[in-house]
């Protein structure tokens, strides 16, 4: 089991200091998304932060900078630049510790090496997302961290390697913050529910923001839910509708209001959180969300609240699972548009195929299996289903999983919306 990083006074602190938030200045008001490249639409992509670490592709400050610099010449307005795998980090954090920290075997050798390249880089003093910051300003284009918000994995998953590799001490040393279901079971998820879990995510975004960044983004698609039946939950249930919640289940429409109340209340300590900064710098630091278009009620996302109260420069909406969906985006181009909100339909790049398993992995090494193949959207399925989203009310895209260079230098000729 890894190491402590977090004691008891460390995450109490870490809440107070998140109620300091809570009852800091007022918001600065009015959403302020970003500039779209070129007078076209605004085009926002997302890298992992892990998966160039993996295959060999980042190894050093440079490589980084280099990756950043591709979209000179692209229409992508944004990188959004994820800070963790699971709760661990991609950079050196005094709030919880680098993935692979503590580990002398690896669930995959992909795992060993993007591990043994993060420690390194931080040996040498490099903060990988510093240096993404300052590669994408020269790019001129603007960077946000992305919080997977809920990305910790189940421990026995792949006989517990990977959990070992990527959930945090903080995950380790709390299973009482963890959520239960109906029965009362204890689940792998984490639940924002608890206070401390709420700070523990606070400090990871504050440290993302004291570099010096564009803005957050929140990933709610990675990976829910967010609450269970554990006992914060259960005493808020009893305490509304005065019924047992054991009797009621997890898809039950009277939860949805318990989690949008604590869910608002966080989205609003990391807009508080921006402000702070941005006053620092003399300008608003921006905030996005990524949600699952039919499920994000049942995931506490109140996006009407959030958008009433300008709290979100550009919201994503997509879906849970891989690529090529459909739905209708319509109603919230209306939802978005009197705030000023940027909405972008947000693409899965994939459309088949998974992430290589340890066993798979160990297959591959032996010359016993061949790679799993990957379909992909192609420029022109992109195309086409671009002009159906800007028809809808779309401000732009949001790209998941995309990173051909071919693919985002092509989405500059998308046509233009019907009349």
């Amino acid at each position: 089991m890894p190491s402590p990083a977090l004691t008891r006074r460390t995450w109490i602190r870490l809440a107070a200091a998140a109620a300091g938030w809570a009852v800091g200045a007022p918001v600065l008001r009015a959403a302020r998304p970003p500039v779209p490249r070129g007078g076209g639409k605004l085009i926002v992509v997302n890298d992992d932060g892990f998966s160039h670490f993996h295959s060999g592709r980042y190894r050093t400050a440079d490589d980084l900078r280099r990756e950043m610099s591709r979209y000179r010449d692209t229409p992508v307005a944004v990188m959004e630049w994820c800070i963790l795998a699971g709760s661990r980090s991609n950079y050196p954090s005094r709030v919880t510790e680098l993935v692979g920290a503590g580990l002398t075997e690896f669930p995959r050798r992909g795992d060993r090496l993007a591990s043994e390249t993060l420690h390194r880089l931080a040996g040498e003093g490099v903060h990988t997302l510093q240096v993404v910051a300052s590669a994408c300003r020269e790019a001129g284009i603007a960077c946000y961290a992305s919080l997977r918000m809920n990305g910790d994995y189940a421990p026995e998953m792949w006989g517990g390697s990977f959990p070992r590799y990527a959930n945090s001490t903080f995950w380790w040393e709390h299973p009482e913050f963890r959520q239960r279901s109906q029965q009362g079971k204890l689940l792998p998820k984490q639940s924002y529910a608890f206070p401390e879990v709420r700070a523990f995510k606070l400090a990871i975004l504050r440290e993302a923001a004291e570099q010096d960044i564009d803005g957050l983004n929140l990933d709610f698609q990675r990976h829910p839910p967010f609450f269970g039946h554990e006992e914060p939950m259960a005493a808020a249930f009893r305490g509304r509708y005065g019924a047992d919640p054991a009797a009621v289940p997890a898809d039950d429409p009277r939860w949805a209001p318990l989690r949008a109340e604590i869910m608002t209340g966080f989205v609003r300590d990391v807009r508080r959180l921006l402000d702070e900064v941005g006053r620092t710098r003399g300008r608003r630091l921006g905030l996005s969300v990524r949600i699952d278009w039919r499920k994000y009620p049942d995931w506490g996302c109140d996006v009407r609240a959030w958008l009433a109260e300008d709290l979100l420069d550009y919201l994503v909406v997509g879906q849970y699972g891989k690529g090529g969906y459909t739905f209708d985006l319509a109603p919230f181009a209306a939802l978005a548009r009197p705030s000023g909100c940027a909405l972008l339909f947000g693409e899965e790049a994939i459309l088949d195929g998974h992430d290589r398993t340890a066993e798979e992995d160990r297959l591959i090494a032996a010359g016993k299996l061949q790679p799993p193949p990957r379909a992909q959207l192609t420029l022109e399925q992109y195309r086409e289903r671009s002009a159906r989203w800007y028809a809808a009310g779309a401000d732009g895209l949001h790209l998941f999983n995309e990173s051909r260079l071919e693919i985002l230098a092509g989405l500059a000729a998308v046509p233009p919306p019907a009349p």
